[in-house]
């Protein structure tokens, strides 16, 4: 994240509220000496500038609540839930597909915990996981909703709007959305599956004392989400980017800033919310117009570090290094570099708070050999040998790997199925090894995600052969050079349309955004791990994904059920 997100996050947080109802740790004091009625005059003024102005004071910098990382995000529990990205990673470790690596460390604490299943926030309301998990996205909530109560639809569709109101508000209403849609995801059953008999959320659209309010039902508030969303999807389209529909598509190699909420995102989430919701057309038609905008796919070359380097990699540390054949740079590898992911929808450059380099990097040089994260034995021999994805995870076990930059370090033991999709040796906008620097690129969201997305929705839509049509573009760009071109009828296991989709799920989206776990949920299945290499076996049943609402919340809000 670059230096002036930063330093508006850290004074958006000093103006910290809580979710609304949480009446003890409400702080509402107004930055600014304007009060409500004057903003508003300013919003409505003839004067441009005056105009833009003061739309870069309530909306400016709505982007750095994306993805957060804050000690505040405890909610005063563990440090472990300051950080968005790694609760992620703790919603993956807990499902099948990603093992702890390094479990002669610690099996009670760290990543080994959230391995463990020790912490069991479905059964409490009083943990740091529900806590933090509802804190996180009420933040959101709250935050978006400073720049929402001025830009009301009244305001954007006056006749005088200008179009950069329409494109704040637009940001605004994407970004509380967002909030929403995790409340939702989380802390709420599937909407198929016991979903829709539930609760919705209380919802929340002005920064200030709010009496509590009773939650909507789930049907509600799904569909306010979605009308959101779709109205988001409208004033992007009419705002500063109308040339272009709304969505912003950065040329990597031009740009260097990746961070913008656009149309791109607010269909992304409206896919993700008709999906969950069961609108497919309007999924279908979300995710068809972003690929209209990014047709592109990472290429093998830039797609984490093949295995069959491995070897020269570890190559002694007395001997001499040579970048390109013993070293990986971070700046080749796409899910580490924006610049050679054609995918990337949304994310950070240069990062230095979320840290992708240093959680999920297993070849990092380092002092110490704690994140190394395996693909289960189970989904790795589920993969085609011509599919290069498999190669992205190691294919052998070395007992004396070199993590460390300098000599007199002794080198420890790298497993087999370790995790190479994240790999590098050099750290970002560097030459040589250092295990100083852990910076790199963000990507938070992507295109191969937005296909899954298009599939799943296809087939349940009953558009079998669209699905089929649609995974077969993924699988192209999965097979490995010169190999024949893998299509869903000649990957390994011909299985079923659906269950290929919930395969390639699980393959191209490992160790991201904990989309394993929301997966789980939107199918209703369990997550159970078999395989070898599991050193602690667990069946995460589908009534234990839903997060118990933590007890601050339902102590300050009595419309809660309990």
């Amino acid at each position: 994240m670059n230096n002036k997100i930063k330093i508006f996050a850290l004074i958006a947080a000093s103006f910290l509220l809580v979710f609304q109802s949480c009446s003890d740790m409400l702080d509402v004091t107004n930055p600014n000496s304007l009060n409500d009625d004057q903003i508003r005059e300013l919003l409505a003024s003839s004067d441009q500038a005056k105009v833009e102005e003061t739309l870069k004071a309530i909306g400016s910098g709505l982007e750095s609540y994306m993805c957060l990382s804050h000690s505040t995000l405890s909610g005063g529990f563990s440090n472990n839930y300051a950080n968005e990205y790694s609760m992620n990673l703790f919603r993956d470790l807990g499902c099948e597909d990603m093992i702890y690596g390094h479990n002669g460390i610690s099996t009670t604490d760290g990543w080994a915990a959230y391995y463990s299943h020790r912490f069991k926030p479905w059964l409490y309301d009083q943990t740091a996981a529900n806590n933090g998990w509802w804190f996180s996205s009420s933040y959101i909530i709250a935050q978006a909703n400073k720049a929402a109560m001025y830009l009301t639809d009244e305001v954007a569709t006056a006749p005088a709007a200008l179009p950069s109101v329409k494109m704040y508000a637009a940001q605004a209403k994407t970004l509380r959305a967002y909030g929403y849609l995790q409340l939702m995801e989380r802390f709420r059953k599937a909407y198929k599956y016991g979903g829709s008999e539930q609760q919705g959320m209380p919802i929340y659209t002005e920064y200030r004392y709010n009496s509590p309010v009773a939650p909507s039902t789930a049907q509600e508030t799904w569909e306010w989400i979605i009308k959101e969303l779709e109205t988001a999807g409208q004033y992007f389209a009419a705002g500063t980017n109308a040339a272009t529909d709304g969505y912003v598509v950065v040329n990597p190699s031009t740009q260097a800033t990746y961070w913008r909420i656009d149309r791109t995102m607010s269909d992304y989430f409206l896919a993700r919310a008709c999906l969950d919701y069961g609108a497919y057309d309007k999924t279908i038609a979300a995710c068809q117009r972003i690929l209209a905008k990014y047709p592109n796919l990472i290429d093998e070359a830039h797609y984490g570090v093949d295995t069959k380097y491995l070897d020269d990699i570890a190559t002694p540390t007395n001997e001499e290094w040579t970048l390109g054949k013993k070293d990986v740079k971070n700046d080749d590898n796409a899910f580490l570099s924006m610049t050679c992911n054609p995918e990337a929808m949304f994310g950070w450059t240069n990062d230095g708070s979320l840290y992708p380099y240093s959680f999920l990097n297993s070849i990092q040089p380092s002092n110490s050999t704690s994140s190394i994260f395996q693909i289960s034995e189970e989904l790795y021999e589920k993969m085609d040998d011509n599919d290069y994805r498999k190669a992205r995870f190691t294919d052998h076990a070395i007992s004396e790997f070199p993590w460390f930059s300098t000599s007199g370090h002794a080198p420890a033991s790298l497993p087999k199925y370790a995790n190479l999709k994240f790999g590098a040796t050099i750290h970002q906008n560097a030459e040589e090894r250092s295990y100083v620097s852990v910076g790199s690129d963000v990507v938070l969201y992507r295109t191969s995600e937005v296909l899954l997305m298009l599939a799943e929705a296809q087939y349940m839509a009953g558009k079998e052969a669209d699905a089929k049509t649609t995974l077969n573009k993924l699988l192209a760009a999965r097979t490995k050079a010169g190999a024949p071109t893998l299509t869903c009828d000649n990957y390994k296991g011909h299985l079923s349309t659906m269950d290929q989709i919930k395969l390639q799920w699980r393959i191209e989206m490992w160790g991201e955004n904990g989309l394993n776990y929301y997966c789980h949920k939107r199918w209703n299945e369990p997550a159970v791990r078999t395989g070898s290499n599991h050193w602690v076996n667990y069946t995460w049943n589908v009534e234990d994904m839903e997060w118990e609402i933590p007890l601050k919340e339902l102590q300050t809000n009595s419309y809660w059920e309990r």
